[in-house]
């Protein structure tokens, strides 16, 4: 008995869906979008918001699942994490690390040296788990690679890092040991020692993150390098991870990679075309703390403005500041500029991915998550991927996105009156129009409104809001 042709072709199909459900590849993977502000995953938009745990890779005390479910319920879809980390925050002997103690001879810290040769396949077990899990319940990862913070010297830092001399067996040359800085040594890719192992370990984040594995990973080579020294060969280090991952596309056809800078501002126009990502990371060039809340969103729109502009790509803020809930940060902002942070990077066209530091932090408040949830709501009423930043449309102290005709978006962070211009709604159509309170997450009706200019005055007084003309 011969099979008919669909029935052939249904087999196949199903064949191939089988195939991919027990692989685990994902079936799209996050991209830059066409108006190249946003990004897309399988055709969806989709702009990132955030506060997650930085080192919920390394700190097996941390319950995965547990906390993805958390962030979860309040809408963040976007988490910075540190591939590995030595430092305070992770307890003693639950920091899980790329490679294995292997010894002879014991590190600074009393236990077996590394032998940075050997991978630690516990490490990449649990950071395989993290990423599965991000992808399962849609959250984005800004993947901090290497980190700045730990090759410089303290106690707790350089002293710990096992590519400190006295951590490792290797014998790499160049690298000192002690409890100074391992900074000007290790970003070096003259050394070509170092930089195999160092390539060594980005191609296996590679190997077991690219898509159609996962899918869901922004990579950073590195945190703040250069931000607090002149490191000579940082421009020549980032540009060879440029290189490398370019490489790499080429070895994988098919295969995508997002790339974001290492967030120090002075070496992002060294990278050339080779980020497609940039983090304000360093970079925003405004002092949040200081600057009156009333200023503030103007501020964050002409610095997101002024770098997309010159970049034409994503522009994500992943400055730990902007999490209200943390406590041992120095310029930690209020509730008021957390939120205003949040709301004035979505109306400037950007992204901000907040981080705590410690397990204690993110189960010690939600200030953070409550600022994200009710924006998250927000944004899910617009159509945001069609729309841009219109600074020509609002009077008064406000911010404007806009599909100019069909919909827009205004946010008054310290409230009082805005005038906006509607002129380009079509004869004879209406637009329905929202207020909505962004410390509530509650939209009111304001009814509809034709082709002229809107004058809104806020309610109360010195409080921010939000409103939607048109859309959904």
């Amino acid at each position: 008995m011969k099979l008919k042709p669909f029935l052939i072709m249904l087999g196949l199909i199903a064949t191939a869906a089988f195939q991919t459900a027990i692989s685990g590849k994902a079936e799209a993977a996050l991209a830059v979008g066409e108006n190249r502000r946003y990004f897309v995953d399988g055709g969806k938009p989709v702009v990132l918001f955030g506060s997650g745990l930085w080192t919920i890779i390394p700190d097996s005390s941390v319950d995965i699942a547990e906390h993805n479910a958390w962030y979860a319920r309040y809408g963040a879809n976007a988490n910075r994490a540190t591939l590995f980390a030595f430092c305070t925050s992770v307890p003693e002997g639950e920091g899980l690390c790329p490679w294995r103690r292997t010894g002879p001879g014991t590190a600074n810290d009393g236990k077996p040296k590394f032998d940075l040769t050997k991978p630690n396949e516990e490490f990449w077990k649990r950071a395989n788990a993290y990423f599965a899990d991000c992808r399962k319940r849609g959250i984005y990862v800004l993947l901090q690679i290497f980190d700045e913070p730990f090759v410089e010297g303290g106690e707790n830092r350089w002293r710990l890092n096992p590519f400190n001399r006295d951590n490792n067996i290797n014998r790499i040359p160049g690298l000192p040991g002690g409890s100074g800085s391992g900074e000007e040594a290790f970003y070096d890719p003259d050394n070509k020692p170092l930089m195999r192992i160092q390539d060594a370990l980005v191609r296996r984040l590679l190997d077991e993150t690219a898509p159609p594995r996962r899918g869901n990973i922004i990579y950073e080579i590195g945190n703040e390098i250069n931000m607090d020294s002149r490191t000579r060969k940082a421009r020549q280090w980032q540009q060879h991870w440029i290189e490398f991952f370019q490489r790499y596309e080429k070895e994988h056809p098919g295969v995508e990679l997002l790339l974001s800078n290492d967030t120090r501002a002075e070496l992002l126009d060294a990278g050339g075309g080779g980020f497609d990502v940039i983090n304000h990371h360093g970079a925003l060039g405004v002092d949040v703390k200081h600057t009156p809340t009333g200023e503030l969103a103007e501020r964050i729109r002409k610095a997101v403005s002024r770098d997309f502009a010159k970049y034409r790509r994503p522009i994500i803020n992943s400055r730990p500041c902007s999490d209200p809930d943390r406590k041992n940060y120095p310029d930690v902002v209020s509730e008021i500029k957390g939120r205003v942070l949040y709301w004035s990077y979505f109306l400037s066209g950007g992204h901000i991915i907040g981080f705590r530091t410690t397990v204690e932090s993110w189960k010690g408040g939600t200030k953070a998550e409550t600022i994200i949830r009710n924006l998250r709501k927000f944004v899910e009423r617009t159509h945001f991927e069609m729309m841009s930043p219109r600074p020509d449309l609002v009077e008064g102290n406000a911010l404007c996105l806009g599909d100019a005709g069909k919909e827009y978006v205004v946010y008054q962070p310290v409230g009082g009156t805005v005038r906006v211009d509607l002129s380009e709604i079509p004869q004879g159509e209406k637009l329905s129009v929202w207020r909505y309170n962004p410390r509530t997450g509650e939209a009111a009706s304001l009814g509809e409104m034709r082709a002229g200019r809107l004058r809104f005055k806020a309610p109360g007084s010195g409080e921010d809001w939000a409103l939607h003309i048109g859309g959904r």
